[in-house]
């Protein structure tokens, strides 16, 4: 009998390789299951030292079933399907793939400020339909734009080096982000989003869902943009307002948008949003790419492994759970040795 059990849900035919490469040094059992219930998944769960889920199962009374659980694992940078507080309650460590898909998603952000600036959809559209005048579209030089980044993790860090190539001043809105990152990358910190909102000509919405996140960017935040400013989201959609957002393209509150998430995935095809000219969007792809698959799954099983070796894994997201750990794992040994 293997030491460890680490249970992966999804596909049962998916491949595992990585998964076994990260943890090759450890005596684990790995088990795939796709449970098509909650009970299933309740049953599942229940004899596993580690589970892997690409999102599927994260409620509270599954993760309460999880008696042995040490950490749960997502494959994906969001964790927002993951019910963090019975984690944290349950004494179990979550984790993500943080940083599997960062240069990504900044590049999407990048390329939706460019496109937003040179038009490059509207202009394509124009040409289609056998129109040819340059003289529809006002540009104005990125160089002399102002760029206004909600949230600096490792996303947005990488988008505010990524501009400075294009000259544009950068603006930054993090209560939690430590001042000497502020130095490093040459932002500037602003204390009041609103003020963030106000100065920027492009609002790039780069945080994750959470309580304190949700619909944070909405008609006050719009009322205070520019109209001439534009909002780009790459994030999670439920961080923006949708229905603020479509009436204040409406009413011209704001000059456009660039979208790779919205509230409702995926989104009704009689979404106003949709029919905008001024509106750009994709269907969540800001993360994909032929690194980001194989590196999610690396990064989640390093995890994994990390906590079975009885390290503190690098990604964990619900650091508070540190303090039930020991308690909880002399339980555990307690009701095994029964």
């Amino acid at each position: 009998m293997a030491e460890h059990k680490v249970l992966i849900l999804g596909p049962e035919d998916a491949s595992i390789d990585a998964e076994r490469a990260e943890m090759a040094d450890l005596d684990v059992e790995f088990v795939q299951a796709n449970p098509q219930s909650q009970g299933e998944a309740m049953e599942v769960v229940k004899d596993a030292d580690a589970i892997m889920t690409r999102g599927a199962w994260g409620v509270e009374p599954v993760i309460n079933a999880a008696d042995r659980c040490q950490v749960l694992a997502v494959y994906s940078h969001g964790f927002n399907n993951i019910d963090v507080q019975a984690c944290t309650q349950k004494g179990i460590i979550l984790t993500n793939s943080a940083g599997m898909c960062a240069e990504e998603v900044s590049d999407q952000a990048m390329a939706f400020i460019l496109a937003l600036n040179r038009h490059v959809v509207q202009a394509t559209e124009q040409v289609r339909a056998g129109k040819w005048n340059r003289f529809d579209f006002r540009t104005d030089p990125l160089d002399t734009q102002t760029l206004g980044l909600v949230g600096f993790g490792n996303i947005a860090r990488l988008v505010a080096r990524k501009v400075t190539g294009w000259g544009m001043e950068t603006l930054v809105f993090d209560p939690y982000v430590q001042p000497w990152l502020i130095q490093e990358y040459r932002v500037e910190q602003v204390f009041d989003l609103n003020e963030l909102c106000a100065r920027a000509d492009y609002v790039t919405v780069i945080v994750p869902l959470n309580d304190e996140t949700h619909h944070m960017i909405g008609a006050e935040q719009f009322q205070a943009m520019k109209e001439s400013a534009y909002l780009v989201n790459v994030c999670r959609g439920p961080v923006v307002d949708e229905q603020a957002l479509i009436e204040a393209l409406q009413d011209g509150q704001i000059r456009g948008a660039g979208l790779d998430v919205f509230e409702q995935e995926p989104t009704d095809p009689d979404n106003p949003l949709l029919k905008m000219n001024n509106v750009i969007c994709a269907p969540h792809m800001a993360g994909g790419s032929s690194r980001s698959a194989w590196l999610s799954a690396h990064r989640a099983a390093a995890q994994v492994a990390a906590v079975l070796r009885g390290e503190w894994p690098m990604a964990a997201q619900n650091p508070e759970v540190a303090a039930s750990i020991t308690a909880r794992r002399r339980a555990v040994a307690q009701a095994a040795a029964r």
